[in-house]
């Protein structure tokens, strides 16, 4: 099996049950603005991620951290706190862009500048890279052959038709087809870890896998679906940003209503899902 199981100790006995897969996408709050502007912002990622870090700790949960190489470089000792709780450290690119706007050359400068930064922070092999945006379509599917040459998994695929526009791909972890990014092939070596999405009739696959789904939709349906999915036999992909955490945050004229939607409940919501399923690191749960 690709993914591995937790074995839970409840009284006499112990349970088996799946295993899900934590990640945190490590940006600050203004890594969606130009990249050159980036100086010009006073940081809160390094209090929102001690809150994220203090959570993962109360609930004996080990995450994969997403992690812009630029935010790596301004706050290595985060990097290297992260690292010594026996958290994963993966890549979220250097400048955290959108893979939409770039060519090749770009886009593999970029992720190799991230590796430099990530590898030199934490001193640690990086396996995994998440697309900033989930900016992956089949324009760029040239993305993964570049991936493939660093990495051993990515988890940029958020398979549903509602913002993302890649409803056909595989809604469970799978090994990727060097033919077709959206095919399985047991034989490959490079993992794609899906964003977890819930199947509905009437809407196709809804996005519910954290970060805004966390802060807009309920958390009984939230955690209906991560249920559905692990009876289905699949780990559930959640993830989260620091901000999410943060009602402080600083308003921006040039983000949307989506940005500050449920942020006062959001760390409720987000400990009760921590409370209700076991998380771990990508690592620690797929089997490469």
């Amino acid at each position: 099996m690709l993914w591995s199981t937790a074995v839970i100790e409840l009284g006499l006995g112990a349970k088996f049950m799946i295993r899900n897969i934590m990640t945190v996408d490590l940006e600050d709050f203004y890594c969606d603005q130009p990249f050159a502007s980036w100086s010009e912002y006073e940081s809160r990622v390094v209090g929102n991620t001690r809150i994220i870090l203090g959570l993962f700790e109360r609930y004996q949960v080990t995450a994969t951290f997403f992690t812009v190489g630029y935010i790596a470089q301004r706050h290595s000792d985060l990097i290297e706190e992260v690292r010594s709780k026996g958290h994963e450290i993966a890549s979220h690119g250097f400048s955290h862009a959108d893979i939409r706007t770039l060519n090749k050359e770009s886009f593999e400068s970029d992720l190799v500048k991230s590796l430099d930064a990530l590898r030199n922070v934490s001193g640690e092999k990086i396996l995994g890279f998440r697309a900033p945006y989930f900016s992956i379509n089949k324009d760029n599917f040239w993305a993964f052959e570049i991936m493939k040459k660093y990495l051993r998994y990515d988890s940029s695929i958020f398979p549903s038709k509602l913002h993302y526009h890649l409803a056909e791909a595989p809604r469970h972890i799978y090994r990727m087809s060097d033919q077709d990014p959206l095919e399985e092939d047991s034989n490959s070596k490079f993992v794609e870890i899906p964003l977890t999405t819930l199947r509905l009739s009437f809407l196709g696959n809804f996005p519910i896998a954290g970060a805004f789904y966390l802060r807009f939709l309920p958390n009984r349906l939230v955690k209906f679906s991560i249920d559905k999915f692990n009876k289905e036999g699949f780990p559930a992909v959640f993830y989260i940003h620091p901000s999410d955490l943060d009602p402080k945050v600083p308003r921006l004229g040039e983000y949307n209503w989506s940005y500050y939607w449920g942020l006062k409940s959001a760390s409720r919501k987000f400990e009760s899902i921590l409370k209700f399923f076991k998380f771990s690191a990508v690592r620690d749960v797929i089997e490469f």
